[in-house]
This record gives structure tokens, C-alpha cells and sequence, in this order.
């Protein structure tokens, strides 16, 4: 259905199916054609995979698909995006089942036409150029569905693991309205954080069909293609902030745990210096992450540290817009951060670590190398 919807905001299928045969797989074509749902018109996305040998749907793991994908000539933010959806994928199966992602064998989400579909959203996400997606409440359905594991209901575990923190209606009707497919690449577009929608000029809408008729419902997906007013242009999200204090710990361990906060995926994680009860020298320790992950931050500050107790509130924050650009300095590539908001670009930052290895391998001073990056990337931009 997202992929139906994106399609109908214009864009190209040839060029879609394109990027998709740069996939190693064989066995499918993919189509599309208008339909009617309950009397509304909308773009039906679907792929057709032939039988091989029988078996139309072979089992896939993590390590498999991930070298399918990484085998194409797909974007690199196409494939980071479709390899992290599987991951995700693999994380809340693993959960299911309680195993570890490495073991788990997909089974409806590693067929080919899952394959296609992920890719596909995440494609054409890609090629819209979206900095930002949001949805509202997300309608799951009612009754069983069958699937490898037998007769489940709906939401089906993974789909439920999925939606944590969305808001969810459920029994709407006796059929499946989200399944785990279309909850990864919710999760991926459009992550939780109860932010409110920013004022927005509507430029294109989507409607992408589902292939079930159900009665008295448009099975359908709606995707509103839009434009902040440049004033509004900058980031301004929610940002939860998680604080501890702590006085009896070994400096040497602090590190570790924000490097395993930060791989759980907070935004920021840092100390502060700082004097705690009974004049005891101590660290304040400070994480900002989205509301998502305030479960796994709880549980990283208690394994990992030594606090007895956190807090955390919401805050919002205002951040530039950015995009990287690639500039070719005497010595090599590198990359350089521009920070922006509407036509002013207000920031431009060379990533430091290549920066650092070109200082280390050419003995030249890191300043130089950060200087040639800054003046190349201003004739780039100019």
C-alpha cells in the first residue's frame, strides 16, 4: 500500500523497477494499476513471484538478505535504509521467539515479494527527498491471521513489538489492516515521538490500494507529500532527556556506558562535572533520546552504571536542517556537514575523523585540512 501511494504522488515506475533489478534476485515482476476501493480511486502496487521448484516463498535469514542487498547498485541510503528495516525485523522476531536475531529465518517477510516491497518503500522515500515523515493513529485490524506459526491474533506479535509507543486502534473490523511489513516501515519513516504535525504546505497526495475488499472500508493508504513554510523550516521535534547522578563509580566505566547508550541509538549521551551530596566530587549523566527508546536507556543506565535511580522529562528542541557533501581536498575525499535553514546555511562542519587521518598519514596540520574542506565545500555550495 506505501509503496501504491508513493507512486501515485508520481514517482516514476520505470525507474523503480530499474533500481530493483540491480537486486540479485530472479523469479518476479512487479506492477501496477489504478483500482477502486469502496468507491475510492487509489494506485495498486503488487509483485508477482513464480514458483521455483515448488516453493514460492523460500526462508530467509538476516545474513542472507543482507547480502542480497548489498550485492545490488542500489543508493547506499537505500540499502542502509532496507538493511536496517530487516534488522529491526529480526530484533522484534528474536523477541518473539525468544532467540537472537542471527537465528532467526524469516519466513512472509523473507520471501521475495517482502524483499521487493521494503526496498521499494525505501527507494522512493529516497528519491521524494523526505527529511521527515509523521502518521496518525495506526489502524491494526481485528480477528486471526495464519501465517508460518498458525492461527495468530491480530496484531500479530512481531506487528505488536513493532507499534510500542504508537497509538493503535484495534477491532475495527475481522481482518488484518497492519502487518509486520507495513509496521517495520512505519517504524521507519514515521517514529513515535508524540511530536505534533508542524504547519505544512500540501504539495502531492498518495493513495495507495490494499489488495483486500472489505466491507464498508477504503482499503487504502493515504501519504500527504508536503512543504514547512521556510520559517518553519528548522527541526523542532521533542527530545526526551534522561539524567543520573554519579558519585561512586570508576571514571574508567563511564565511557562504556555511553558508548552502549549511544549504539542503542541515543541521540547524545555526555557527563558533566559535578558536586554531589556530602561535598563528593561526582558526574551528572546526561542522554537525549526519542520516547521509543526510553525503555532501553532505563535499562543501560542500571545494568551499566551505578545509579540507583534516573529521571527524565520532555523537552523541544530546534535543530538545523543538514546535508552532507563529498569535496575532494589535495590529500583525499572528505565529507562535510552543512547546517541549514531555508536558503542560509548557517554551519559547515568536515568530519573530523577523516580530516584526523589525513593530518596523521600526510603529517599536515589538522587545522589546514579543515581549512581546505571549508573553502571547497563554500565554491560547492555557491
Amino acid at each position: 500500500m506505501l509503496v501504491g501511494a508513493f507512486l501515485d504522488t508520481g514517482v516514476p515506475f520505470d525507474e523503480l523497477r530499474s533500481a530493483l533489478n540491480s537486486l540479485p534476485l530472479k523469479g518476479y515482476t512487479i506492477a501496477k494499476r489504478e483500482v477502486k476501493k469502496n468507491g475510492l480511486r487509489a494506485l495498486q502496487f503488487s509483485v508477482e513471484v513464480k514458483e521455483i521448484d515448488g516453493h514460492p516463498h523460500p526462508h530467509r535469514g538476516l545474513a542472507e538478505i543482507t547480502e542480497i542487498i548489498h550485492q545490488s547498485k542500489l543508493p547506499e541510503e537505500v540499502k542502509q535504509g532496507a538493511l536496517q528495516s530487516f534488522k529491526r525485523l529480526a530484533e522484534v522476531e528474536a523477541e518473539v521467539h525468544g532467540t537472537t536475531p542471527d537465528t532467526i529465518n524469516f519466513h512472509e517477510v523473507g520471501a521475495i515479494d517482502a524483499i521487493v516491497d521494503i526496498v521499494s518503500a525505501h527507494w522512493c522515500w529516497w528519491y521524494l527527498k523526505i527529511q521527515k515523515g509523521y502518521c496518525s493513529v495506526v489502524n491494526t485490524g481485528g480477528g486471526t491471521v495464519t501465517c508460518a506459526h498458525g492461527t495468530l491474533p491480530v496484531p500479530a506479535p512481531a506487528t505488536a513489538l513493532l507499534l510500542r509507543n504508537y497509538t493503535i486502534l484495534t477491532g475495527t473490523c475481522d481482518s488484518e489492516l497492519t502487518t509486520p511489513t507495513g509496521a517495520v516501515l512505519l517504524n521507519s519513516f514515521a517514529k513515535p515521538t508524540g511530536e505534533p504535525v508542524p504547519p505544512f504546505n500540501i504539495v502531492n497526495i498518495g493513495t495507495g490500494a490494499g489488495s483486500k475488499d472489505i466491507p464498508n472500508r477504503a482499503n487504502v493508504f493515504r501519504l500527504f507529500i508536503g512543504e514547512c513554510p521556510e520559517e518553519t523550516r528548522s527541526c523542532s521535534e521533542e527530545i526526551w532527556v534522561v539524567e543520573t547522578n554519579i558519585d561512586d563509580m570508576s571514571g574508567e566505566l563511564i565511557p562504556v556506558a555511553i558508548e552502549e547508550l549511544l549504539s542503542a541509538g541515543a541521540r547524545d549521551a555526555f557527563i558533566i562535572p559535578t558536586i554531589a551530596k556530602k561535598g563528593r566530587p561526582a558526574y551528572l549523566l546526561t542522554v537525549l533520546c526519542e520516547a521509543s527508546l526510553l525503555p532501553a536507556m532505563r535499562q543501560i543506565l542500571f545494568e551499566k552504571t551505578s545509579t540507583f535511580g534516573i529521571r527524565y522529562r520532555k523537552e523541544m528542541r530546534t535543530i538545523l536542517e543538514r546535508k552532507w557533501i563529498p569535496v575532494e581536498t589535495p590529500w583525499g575525499k572528505v565529507n562535510v556537514k552543512i547546517g541549514y535553514l531555508g536558503k542560509n546555511i548557517y554551519q559547515i562542519s568536515p568530519e573530523f575523523e577523516e580530516c584526523h587521518a589525513i593530518a596523521k598519514t600526510y603529517n599536515i596540520p589538522l587545522q589546514e585540512i579543515y581549512h581546505h574542506a571549508i573553502t571547497l565545500a563554500q565554491k560547492t555550495l555557491k
